[in-house]
């Protein structure tokens, strides 16, 4: 008996001590509509990506269905170790390491080569809500098996205290005025990074 209770006391206190590293590590929240998925860095189909953090990723239920409007939708945020200012450059060079990598390493095809990814982001001037705009042409290694083309607004918080960084990406094939991207406010930002 006394076996089972201590079983069950250490059970139970492996669970709180995961679920304070789950909140602490919580970037976003969503609600059950939305996939979560944590990858930390450095990214293994990545690692020309040279930060130190984590990676944490929402995805549409429906991502996967080219059918359905919320083909691609999704959303991730990159909770990093880092004071560098995000520009067009350092955007769109890790963005092609990033999505190269992935739709790489998850090709099915025997002796195809997956093609690269072209990026193109333009800085956005007084929006609040979006630093930046662009477009990636990448080829679908998990869906389609083609190229298409994605729409992604970016949004870089940094915190002084903690000399670090949040980018927030949000991706659609959906154009900007779509409804779907409204729905990405289902997925709720912690924006406040800094301890109090």
């Amino acid at each position: 008996m006394k076996n089972r209770i201590l079983t069950t006391v250490l059970l139970l206190c492996t669970i709180l001590v995961f679920g304070q590293d789950e909140a602490k590590l919580g970037v976003l929240e969503s609600d059950t509509t939305w996939l979560k998925e944590i990858i930390k860095f450095p990214i293994g189909f990545a690692p020309e990506i040279k930060y130190e953090g984590y990676e944490d990723l929402r995805f549409a239920k429906k991502w996967r269905d080219s059918a359905h409007d919320d083909f691609w939708a999704y959303m991730f945020a990159w909770h990093i170790n880092s004071n560098e200012q995000q520009t067009v450059e350092t955007l769109e060079t890790n963005i092609k390491f990033y999505y190269d990598g992935i739709m790489k390493a998850v090709n099915k095809k025997k002796d195809f080569v997956v093609p690269e990814t072209t990026v193109l982001f333009i800085k956005t001037e007084a929006n609040k809500d979006t630093d930046f705009i662009g477009k990636l042409y990448v080829y679908d290694s998990f869906t389609s098996e083609a190229m298409m083309t994605l729409n992604v607004r970016v949004k870089s918080y940094y915190c002084i205290q903690t000399e670090s960084s949040t980018i927030l990406f949000k991706l659609s094939p959906q154009g900007f005025d779509h409804e779907i991207w409204k729905r990405f406010n289902e997925v709720t930002f912690i924006d406040d990074l800094c301890e109090k």
